[in-house]
C-alpha cells in the first residue's frame, strides 16, 4: 500500500540528489502473526524526477541485470525506487539487519509524482505499507515482542539515491499506540 502526498508551491532550490527524513510509523496487528507496518517520509527533490512508470520495466529499471550467461543473472536495484531494510533489537540493545528468506525483500515501487513536462522541485510526502509475518508464519526469524526499526531510502529516475533515515522502533504483535500525537493513522495527518 502506498499514498502520496504532494506540494507545490513558489520554486524551492534543493539538491538534485532526492533527501528524506521521517515522519512516522504505525503498525497494527491484522491476523495472529502479521502486522501491518505503515511508514511515512518526508521528501524533498530539486528537479522533480521521483517515481517510476508502469511502463518502466527495462533499461536501468528492468527488473534483473543480465549477461549473456544465465547463472551471472541477478536483481536489478533500481527495478524499485523505495528500499527498505528491517532491523530488529538484539539482545546487546543493538539494532542489526534481519536476514529473511532468499529473494524475500520490503523493497517497493512508487509512481512518477511530476506530472508536468518540466522539470520542478517536489516537496511532499510518501506512505508506504508493508506485512511483517513473525512467529515462524512464511519461515520469518521475527518473533512476536521483537523490537524493529527500518533503513529506507529511495533512488529519482536518474539513480541518485537519498540519504538514509531511521525511524522509531515498534514492537511486533502490538500496535503503536494511536494515542502518540506523532504517528498518525494511515491516510491521516
Amino acid at each position: 500500500m502506498l499514498s502520496i502526498l504532494i506540494s507545490c508551491f513558489g520554486e524551492p532550490e534543493f539538491p538534485l540528489e532526492p533527501e528524506i527524513e521521517f515522519a512516522w510509523i504505525e503498525n497494527s496487528n491484522t491476523e495472529a502473526t502479521q502486522d501491518d507496518v505503515y511508514l511515512a517520509i518526508k521528501f524533498r527533490d530539486g528537479d522533480g524526477d521521483l517515481g517510476l512508470g508502469q511502463m518502466d520495466t527495462v533499461g536501468p529499471y528492468a527488473p534483473y541485470e543480465e549477461d549473456k550467461l544465465p547463472e551471472d543473472t541477478v536483481k536489478n536495484k533500481y527495478h524499485n525506487n523505495y528500499f527498505v531494510t528491517v532491523l530488529r533489537k538484539e539482545n546487546d540493545g543493538v539494532y542489526r539487519p534481519v536476514v529473511f528468506e532468499a529473494n524475500q525483500d520490503f523493497n517497493g515501487r512508487f509512481p512518477m509524482l511530476n506530472n508536468s513536462d518540466r522539470e520542478r522541485p517536489l516537496e511532499g510526502e510518501l506512505r508506504y505499507g508493508i506485512v511483517l509475518y513473525y512467529d515462524g508464519t512464511f519461515e520469518s526469524p521475527l518473533l512476536k515482542g521483537d523490537s524493529v526499526k527500518f533503513n529506507i531510502h529511495i533512488a529519482d529516475r536518474a539513480l541518485n539515491e537519498s540519504n538514509i533515515i531511521t525511524t522509531e522502533g515498534v514492537e511486533i504483535g502490538s500496535p503503536k499506540s494511536k494515542d502518540d500525537p506523532n504517528t498518525p493513522p494511515p491516510g491521516g495527518d
